[in-house]
């Protein structure tokens, strides 16, 4: 636990050393809801509610609960990316001295679950300034479980992909599974909506937003997938510290 407590603090030491990754954490959660909130007109919708159905409701509250859980899984995937890759050389070393693989994984893991959770505080808190979410806490919730998936994912094409590019791959993702794909202002939901990353957050993120109620349906299987996504990545960063 100390060993890992050691790493976790020298992560979270790099990324306050990098001007561009503390203005990401805070600013672009907060510049991008409540810049969209601003120039989207006000103006009653149909919005399709997982569990309530359709509701008639403001689009720019609408809007407002799509671009907070957004933000953050941009923020996470970027996270993510850089995490793994400025890490790379300094977790072999690590190695090398003594320390094991499931501290080093554990440490990496809590710095990237702490940059989540700041984005998604930042993010709920703008959400919150152009719409209060009925389930406040849930929806923080739903938006922290979206950013640590992106996260994780992030982790993964840090690992396989170089920078710019993987910075594209988690720029277009997001947009197109949250924004498009998981869209609760359309008719018909997309055929990959369902298998997509954000699916299952964001229907808790609607419900958590817009009714008193919400479903365990839509929370297991966005924690099974969060699983999955640990998992893979876990693998694929050990294979990766081992091979260098």
């Amino acid at each position: 636990m100390s060993e890992a407590k050691t790493v976790f603090e020298m992560g979270v030491r790099e990324y306050a050393r990098t001007p561009v990754l503390l203005a990401l954490l805070v600013f672009l959660p907060a510049y991008f809801v409540l810049f969209f909130t601003r120039v989207i007109p006000d103006r009653p919708v149909p919005v399709d509610v997982p569990v309530q159905g359709t509701m008639g409701l403001e689009m720019s509250s609408v809007v407002a609960v799509v671009m907070g859980p957004m933000a953050t899984a941009f923020v996470g995937g970027i996270a993510g990316l850089f995490l793994m890759q400025s890490a790379r050389t300094v977790d072999a070393r690590l190695t090398v001295v003594g320390a094991d693989l499931p501290s080093i994984l554990l440490a990496r893991a809590g710095v990237l679950a702490l940059t989540v959770a700041v984005a998604g505080v930042v993010s709920a808190g703008a959400t919150s300034v152009a719409y209060v979410p009925e389930r406040p806490g849930w929806f923080l919730f739903a938006t922290a479980l979206v950013g640590l998936l992106y996260g994780g994912i992030g982790a993964v094409v840090g690992l396989s992909l170089n920078r710019l590019a993987g910075v594209y791959v988690l720029m277009f993702g997001p947009l197109l599974d949250i924004f498009l794909a998981q869209s609760p202002l359309t008719d018909e939901t997309h055929a990959l909506a369902p298998y997509l990353p954000g699916h299952y957050p964001m229907r808790l993120a609607l419900d958590a937003a817009f009714t008193a109620r919400i479903a365990p349906a839509n929370l297991w299987p966005g924690l099974a997938y969060l699983l999955a996504v640990g998992l893979v990545a876990s693998v694929a960063f050990s294979r990766r510290l081992h091979a260098g």
